[in-house]
């Protein structure tokens, strides 16, 4: 064989770059391989603006370049979703590309990153080293990441210190990044899941991909009736609302759903998210509040907690749940931990409150400020992202409400706050980076206290 460009096929020397010199680890049967990755294409080019954000991302800006148009490439995109879910055979897909005349940047920015798990330090220097990559600050953190793994404790913080190294790098508008993973985008094998599954695992499995719970109606409605699970039922209460209010299986199972989260609370609810669902049950999105409403969430406002157990717990629960069962585990556990949050409860009161100004007198209205204010306090204490923002579009409307102005500007500071935190880590683009082992480390401290982890990107602590 002649020696070929740094560009080419061949590495230094002439020589097959290392990873076709070596012995590759078994692969899965490429029938398997094939259904796998066209299962997951079409998920990211089916509807929805996340499949528009795969497809390369803000196609309406002018000159949109290659690296972008790569993205569109389904190999590519297959070769991504294997990359953030630690699929055995992720770069079968890429191996013809990074062996063409021109391979482009994305393909190889995942297969250095493939490289880089399987602890392969000769490939992830060539790749990085090819003269369209070696200067770009993707391929500088990443060569700053490889140098620093094996010192480190673990991924998240060598990526951590990395970045900081480098003088914090902005990567928000980066072509050879992937979008963030959607979370819906690695369900192709759910099916195959469910037939692997234990009795006890089968009822997240179908809370986790309502499509499981569609053919089996009946079981899923006596699994309801049976849970003592509130994060179970709350997750499974949220996915169903994400369903147009006359699909069959919100139809069917979401009354059950509200009716069994009643039982549970009983006449002394624990948490105010629990009680609530039954506060909240049946009534429409947009219905105004009556004095006896707002006299009967005076009561509810005083209890102490927003949610037991804590997303953590629930978390930690789910990932055992999920672990060996489903690729990317804590991926799926965090996803069933935020549902679980009840969120959607504090937009329905928002609603509700704003449909119910025309209706009630301005000493009412300030009363209700107060309500919700008292339901955002409670939602504040929570440590994930999305409780804290909540918590403060709570405050905020409350605060307007009751026409205090202090209260409000406070709010409105920390929401911006809330805001610098999670732009720090879009710079740093955390989420697009396809490294299964970075990305799984991630969830458990999130679901522990994911502020910690906002400020810590924003320069305002250490990484948990």
């Amino acid at each position: 064989m002649s020696t070929a460009s740094e560009d080419g096929v061949a590495g230094p020397g002439g020589e097959p770059p290392p990873e076709v010199a070596g012995g590759r680890k078994q692969r899965w049967p490429r029938r398997r391989v094939l259904r796998w990755a066209l299962g997951l294409v079409p998920a990211a080019v089916g509807g929805g603006w996340a499949a528009s954000e795969w497809l390369g991302g803000r196609q309406g800006r002018a000159g949109v370049d290659a690296d972008r148009r790569a993205w569109a490439d389904p190999f590519i995109q297959a070769s991504a979703l294997g990359c953030f879910s630690g699929h055995p055979d992720a770069g079968v897909w890429l191996e013809p590309i990074i062996q063409s005349s021109t391979p482009n940047r994305p393909a190889r920015l995942l297969s250095a990153c493939l490289a880089m798990e399987r602890g392969d330090e000769n490939r992830v220097r060539w790749l990085l080293g090819l003269s369209a990559m070696r200067d770009t600050p993707e391929a500088c953190l990443l060569r700053e990441l490889a140098e620093r793994r094996p010192r480190a404790a673990d991924w998240r913080h060598a990526f951590f210190d990395a970045w900081n190294a480098l003088g914090r790098p902005d990567f928000r508008d980066s072509a050879l990044l992937p979008q963030p993973l959607e979370w819906n985008l690695l369900l192709a094998e759910a099916g195959l899941a469910w037939e692997a599954a234990t009795e006890a695992q089968r009822f997240p499995l179908a809370v986790l991909a309502p499509t499981l719970a569609e053919p089996r109606q009946e079981w899923v409605l006596a699994q309801v009736r049976a849970s003592a699970s509130v994060p179970l039922l709350m997750a499974l209460r949220e996915q169903l609302y994400a369903f147009e209010a006359q699909a069959p299986l919100r139809q069917f199972l979401l009354p059950s759903v509200e009716e069994r989260l009643g039982q549970l609370a009983g006449s002394s609810p624990r948490s105010l998210q629990l009680a609530l669902v039954s506060f909240l049950a049946g009534s429409p999105l947009e219905a105004p509040f009556e004095r006896r409403d707002l006299e009967a969430l005076g009561k509810l406002v005083e209890l102490p907690e927003w949610k037991q157990p804590s997303s953590e717990q629930f978390f930690l629960e789910m990932r055992a749940s999920f672990d060996g069962l489903l690729l990317a585990p804590g991926h799926h556990a965090w996803l069933m931990a935020s549902l679980s949050q009840g969120v959607f409860l504090g937009t329905w009161l928002v609603l509700r409150a704003r449909a119910s100004k025309a209706h009630l007198t301005e000493d009412e209205q300030r009363w209700m400020g107060r309500l919700l204010w008292e339901v955002g306090a409670r939602l504040r204490e929570q440590r994930s992202d999305r409780e804290l923002d909540m918590g403060l579009r709570l405050q905020m409307f409350g605060s307007e409400l009751t026409q205090h102005v202090p209260s409000r500007e406070a709010c409105i500071a920390a929401w911006g706050e809330l805001g610098r935190w999670e732009d720090a880590l879009k710079q740093a683009a955390y989420y697009r980076w396809p490294l299964v082992s970075l990305q799984e480390e991630s969830c458990e401290p999130r679901a522990r206290n994911e502020h910690l982890w906002l400020r810590a990107f924003a320069g305002q602590g250490e990484l948990p």
